[in-house]
């Protein structure tokens, strides 16, 4: 990783390969709003490799197309394998899909409610779009892929290693900058490996909450969404 974001203590040790990575933030910076209110700090995207990257995608009406196929829910095809049959094992991730609706109070866009993909595809676009409009993001904490299809994850070093290069180099100019209202962590991992990092950015503007796919049960699941619905009520409310 050198090369692109000067990740000393990441070469040898990732999952997938740079251009990846690069292919990512590229998708990721499509839907950044112009002006940013509440940011959302994940942990990373899914590790992908250099054959879903130039796999062929068929076109997803209204969708920005910045990249090829990769593993985020920015990326159209993520989950949607009629946009990228030659993809194995995409089955995307509902569980963030469902986070960001229940937060917004709107239908997930799963296969449960819109089964044919020619909605679904339209409902996660008018997802996002209104998100956008209300200026949240998603973005990631570390820029390179901490975990892949199928369980696969760095070692706790290089996890620490990739969120706090990814700090260091990038993320602590760039998101200061923004000025967002409120910021809300999205991995109780993330919030202490960055704490300090994050109290000096956004001193009493930010939270953690558990990712979507570590709530225990119904009543985890619930106050998790809750506690996204009233940051954007709070910092990014609608028209």
């Amino acid at each position: 990783m050198a090369g692109i974001w000067g990740f000393p203590q990441w070469e040898g040790q990732g999952l997938e390969p740079p251009e990846v990575a690069v292919a990512v933030e590229a998708w990721r910076q499509a839907w950044r709003p112009e002006r940013l209110r509440l940011l959302l700090l994940a942990e990373s995207h899914m590790a992908g490799t250099a054959a879903e990257l130039a796999a062929p995608l068929l076109p997803a009406p209204g969708w920005p197309m910045r990249a090829g196929f990769v593993r985020h829910l920015y990326c159209p095809a993520y989950g949607e394998p009629s946009l990228a049959p030659d993809v194995p094992r995409n089955a995307g991730t509902p569980q963030y899909w469902g986070l960001l609706a229940g937060a917004e109070g709107s239908t997930a866009p799963t296969r449960a409610a819109y089964p044919a993909a020619e909605a679904r595809l339209a409902a996660k676009l008018a997802l996002l779009e209104r998100l956008r409009r209300r200026g949240v993001w998603l973005t990631d904490a570390s820029l390179v892929a901490v975990a892949g299809p199928g369980g696969a994850r760095v070692s706790p070093a290089a996890y620490g290693a990739a969120l706090r290069e990814s700090w260091r180099l990038h993320h602590h100019v760039v998101l200061p900058a923004l000025d967002p209202a409120g910021v809300v962590v999205i991995g109780l991992a993330v919030a202490r490996v960055l704490k300090a990092e994050l109290d000096a950015a956004f001193p009493g503007r930010w939270q953690a909450v558990p990712q979507p796919m570590g709530a225990r049960g119904a009543a985890a699941a619930a106050a998790m969404v809750g506690r996204l619905a009233e940051a954007l009520r709070r910092h990014a409310p609608g028209d």
